[in-house]
C-alpha cells in the first residue's frame, strides 16, 4: 500500500518518569514514515485532565512541520487518539476508526463513565467510516454504540520457514502474549501443562511476551517445579516473533478475551495447529480442522486438549493450514478491504 498511499503515522505515548516533558523519536521502514512522542505523565490527582492535554499537545507537535496536507486520517482506538483528527477535519481532512479494544466484550465499556461514553459516541458519529476486527466486535460494539461497522481483520505476516527439528522427541509448545493474567490467563495455562506434563514428560513450552504479571506467572512456574520445561524468551521484535512460530509443533492461546487474536492466526498462518480457547475472535476462523477450541478457564479441558494435539499434530497438514488462513487474512485480501475503506471515506 505504501506504493499508492503516503502513510504518516503518529503514535504518542506517556511515560511517568520521563526527564522531560516530550521526547521525539522518528523512523522511516519500507517508505512509512513514524514519528514516536513521548510525553511526561502527570501522577498528580489531576492527571486524566493533565494527561490528557499533554496527549493532544503532542499529537500536535508531532504533526508540525509534515510537509503535505493529508486527505485522511486513521484514528485507532478513540476517543483520546482521535484529537488530531477532529482538529485537522475542520479543515477538510475526513478521518475513519478502527476500533479493536477487547473492552466491547470483557465489559469495561460499561464500566466507563457517562462523560467519557458520551465523548466517546460523539467522535464516532464525526467518524466518515468504522471498522472492527472480527464479526464479535462488530455485534457487540454495535450493542453499545448502536453504530454500525465492517468487518476487515488484522493483515497477517508471515516469514518463510528456515527452522530445522534436530530436538529428537521433544515436543515443543508456544505462546505469544503480553504477561497479564486477568486478560491472557497464562497462569491458568501454566497449570494446564503441568497437568499434562505429569503424563507427557517430554513437553516443553516457550512464553514470549512481558508485562506486569510477569514475576507472579515466573513464580508460580518454579513453585510447580516447571523450571526445565518452560522457558521465558521475553518481549521480541516483531520479525522474531514471527519466524518462532516456525519451531515450534503447536500454539496455545488460553486468553479470556481476544478480538481478533493475531498470535493465534499467525501461528496458522506458519502452518502449526492451535489450540484456543473460545475468546472472541479466534473461533471464527479456529475449527477441527486446523485445531481445538475450548471454553476459557477450563484447565482441565486445556489438559486434555494438551494431550490430543500431542498425539495429533503430526497429522496436520502445514500447506492447508497455511493457505486457509492467507485466503482469509492474507496481505494482498486485507489491502484491498483497506483501501476500499479509504477511498470511499476520502470520495464521501
Amino acid at each position: 500500500m505504501k506504493d499508492e498511499f503516503n502513510v504518516f503515522v503518529i503514535y504518542v505515548q506517556g511515560v511517568p518518569d520521563l526527564s522531560k516533558k516530550f521526547e521525539f523519536v522518528e523512523n522511516t521502514e519500507n517508505g512509512i514514515r513514524e514519528r514516536i512522542v513521548y510525553f511526561k505523565q502527570s501522577q498528580s490527582a489531576l492527571r486524566k485532565v493533565t494527561n490528557a492535554r499533554r496527549y493532544k499537545l503532542a499529537q500536535i507537535l508531532a504533526f508540525k512541520n509534515v510537509d503535505f496536507k493529508p486527505d485522511l486520517c486513521h484514528v485507532h482506538v478513540p476517543y483520546r487518539s482521535a484529537f488530531l483528527a477532529l482538529d485537522l477535519r475542520k479543515k477538510g481532512v475526513p478521518f475513519v476508526i478502527t476500533e479493536h479494544w477487547s473492552g466491547h466484550i470483557n465489559g469495561e465499556y460499561d464500566k466507563k463513565n457517562a462523560a467519557d461514553i458520551t465523548i466517546y459516541k460523539q467522535v464516532l458519529g464525526k467518524a466518515k467510516g468504522i471498522s472492527v476486527v472480527s464479526e464479535l466486535l462488530q455485534r457487540k460494539f454495535k450493542e453499545n454504540t448502536s453504530f454500525d461497522s465492517i468487518v476487515i481483520p488484522n493483515l497477517i505476516e508471515e516469514q518463510i520457514d528456515t527452522s530445522t527439528n534436530d530436538r529428537e522427541d521433544r515436543i515443543e509448545i508456544l505462546t505469544v502474549s503480553d504477561l497479564v493474567d486477568d486478560t491472557k490467563n497464562v497462569t491458568g495455562l501454566i497449570s494446564a501443562f503441568k497437568n499434562a506434563n505429569e503424563t507427557h514428560e517430554n513437553l516443553n513450552l516457550t512464553i514470549i511476551g512481558g508485562g506486569p504479571d510477569e514475576a507472579l506467572i515466573k513464580a508460580l512456574v518454579k513453585d510447580l517445579g516447571l523450571q526445565n520445561h518452560i522457558t521465558f524468551r521475553g518481549r521480541l521484535e516483531h520479525d522474531e516473533v514471527i519466524s518462532a512460530y516456525h519451531n515450534y509443533d503447536f500454539y496455545i492461546c488460553n486468553s479470556n478475551f481476544e478480538t481478533f487474536g493475531m498470535t493465534v492466526a499467525e501461528a496458522l498462518l506458519a502452518g502449526k495447529p492451535v489450540i484456543s480457547t473460545k475468546c472472541g475472535g479466534p473461533e471464527e476462523y479456529v475449527n477441527s480442522k486446523n485445531g481445538i477450541l475450548i471454553e476459557t478457564k477450563d484447565n482441565k479441558a486445556l489438559s486434555a486438549a494438551i494431550l490430543d494435539m500431542v498425539g495429533e499434530y503430526k497429522n496436520y497438514s502445514s500447506s492447508e493450514l497455511s493457505n486457509e488462513i492467507r485466503t482469509k487474512f492474507g496481505a494482498e485480501k486485507i489491502k484491498s478491504q483497506i483501501k476500499e475503506f479509504y477511498l470511499n471515506a476520502i470520495n464521501d
